[in-house]
């Protein structure tokens, strides 16, 4: 028996939809695997920044969890000095040790521009975290605290997605079951070196280890 066969006509392509949406303008939109974020920061690290496609995300969260409180300051200071000589403002809130002036400044911050806070509890620190990441003022607004609850968590997302800021919360202890961060990185210290995990970025590979080559500078 034969096959039945069938003829088939091609239309010709559709033309380009008047305001169309370009999708890689909307930040947060999955582009596949390996392809540099055009809505980034530099870390200041070129390996950290190959592995998280550009840097720190602009308009999300990024997590940074580690043993040691404090211990991944140091991975902050290159974004906190390119956006503060950029006349851009940036702020630390609830560091848990004081923040030392001289050193940032040699760091190349300009401490005109970096607000440190120190929030009497918890609830002020969240509340001056969504606060000023949705205000649009704020380059990158840095926050320890423990781990956030989901809610929490995506209202700090939304906040960032709102104000085009860098949101970054760091915290000691183990990585929660679940985050809607952009970014989650494990820190480690190694020898005279900060041992950086790739729990998950979008877009990249999870698993990646970088070692960021700096002495460990913790908040104080």
């Amino acid at each position: 028996m034969l096959a039945a066969t069938a003829s088939v006509a091609f239309a010709p392509a559709a033309p380009p939809v008047r305001g169309a949406v370009d999708l890689n303008a909307i930040a947060g939109v999955w582009r596949g695997l390996g392809r540099t974020r055009p809505d980034s920061e530099s870390t200041g690290i070129p390996a950290l920044d190959q592995a998280l496609l550009g840097g720190w995300p602009v308009g999300a969260l990024s997590q940074m969890v580690s043993a040691e409180a404090g211990l991944g300051f140091s991975l902050v200071v290159p974004l906190l000095a390119r956006l503060t000589r950029a006349g851009r403002h940036a702020a630390l809130i609830a560091p848990p040790y004081i923040p030392y002036a001289p050193a940032l400044r040699d760091a190349g911050v300009d401490l005109q521009q970096l607000l440190w806070i120190a929030p009497k509890d918890r609830v002020d620190a969240l509340w001056a975290a969504e606060q000023m990441l949705r205000s649009g003022l704020y380059g990158a607004v840095a926050l320890w605290s423990p781990a956030l609850e989901a809610p929490i968590e995506r209202r700090l997302q939304l906040a960032a997605e709102t104000g085009r800021s860098i949101g970054i919360v760091a915290h000691a202890g183990a990585y929660g079951a679940h985050s809607i961060a952009a970014v989650r990185l494990q820190l480690k210290p190694a020898a005279a070196a900060l041992s950086v995990e790739i729990v998950r970025c979008r877009g990249a590979r999870p698993g990646q280890r970088v070692e960021c080559p700096f002495p460990l500078r913790r908040a104080a």
